[in-house]
């Protein structure tokens, strides 16, 4: 469509008729991605308002049906990549965020711990030397203020290496498999902790045997110190919780990736200004991952 025929849709988005908006809307919006940056263009308040928050929808509306087909893609490949999955949740955040530069900053952090690894070491003398670097050298830290949206996005743990206890542990995730460590998130109740494993190739459908593989367990928002099963026990005891088996199995990519939704949701729930819109939407995300 030339650029002539896109501005005098756009021109319409304002009309009274709302049949003629409607048949607009449909017709831009099926030009896909790409005429997001000339609607970017178009938006001006100070001129056209409602022209404006009308675009402001359909550019929004745009961007997530395209980031629900990244995820269908996502969903559908051989295998279900931690990273790129937490990538595209974040996406729904920033939805000009650059897989490339994320990927970038990830690798300069992999490479400061690998070159302090070696296959001589202890599981308990890697993560000592994995924690060294991370948390005391490059200075990442849990917040427990980290409660906002962006909070939970990836870009925003690598540029203010803040997070929470999911976005940090899915984070420690994604650097710890990277260098090989059988390192797997564990729903634990309101709370969100990791397992070093005896191995890379875990059985999830047999959870009586992943109790099994898990040497110790990390907390990721204290810096990943480690601590056992029994403090489990106590922590649930505490809390008037179950001893269900999912406080204490490794979880696969979708069900860590699943409490991230769960999360986001519950923390715009809570907040009575929180756009509605986010919990609909983020929960469709679940839905479909789920």
């Amino acid at each position: 469509m030339k650029d002539s025929e896109i501005a005098a849709l756009i021109t319409l988005l304002d009309d009274d008729d709302q049949e003629v908006v409607s048949h607009v809307w449909s017709k831009i919006k099926s030009l896909g991605p790409s005429i997001v940056p000339i609607l970017e263009n178009s938006w001006n308040p100070d001129f056209n308002l409602t022209q404006s928050e009308r675009l402001e929808e359909l550019i929004h509306e745009i961007q997530f049906d395209s980031l629900l087909n990244e995820i269908d893609t996502w969903l559908n490949s051989p295998t279900q990549d931690l990273l790129r999955g937490y990538f595209l949740i974040s996406k729904y955040f920033f939805p000009e965020l650059d897989s490339t530069i994320i990927e970038n900053k990830i690798s300069k952090i992999r490479q400061r711990i690998w070159i302090e690894l070696s296959n001589n070491q202890t599981p308990f003398e890697q993560i000592q030397i994995f924690n060294q670097v991370l948390y005391q050298q490059l200075a990442f830290k849990g917040d427990i203020e980290a409660a906002e949206n962006t909070d939970f996005c990836i870009n925003h743990i690598l540029e203010t290496k803040r997070g929470n206890p999911v976005s940090l542990g899915l984070f420690y995730i994604i650097l710890a498999q990277s260098l090989q460590l059988p390192i797997y998130g564990v729903c634990l109740k309101s709370y969100f902790i990791l397992a070093f494993c005896k191995s890379n190739h875990l059985v999830f459908s047999n959870e009586e045997q992943l109790l099994n593989d898990v040497l110790f367990y990390l907390n990721p928002f204290q810096s990943g110190v480690i601590f056992s099963k029994t403090q489990i026990d106590d922590y649930l005891k505490r809390i008037g919780a179950d001893n269900d088996i999912a406080n204490y199995a490794p979880a696969d990519t979708l069900t860590v990736l699943k409490e991230l939704l769960s999360y986001i949701i519950y923390v715009n729930q809570q907040n009575p200004k929180s756009d509605a819109r986010i919990v609909l939407e983020i929960g469709a995300i679940l839905k479909k991952i789920g």
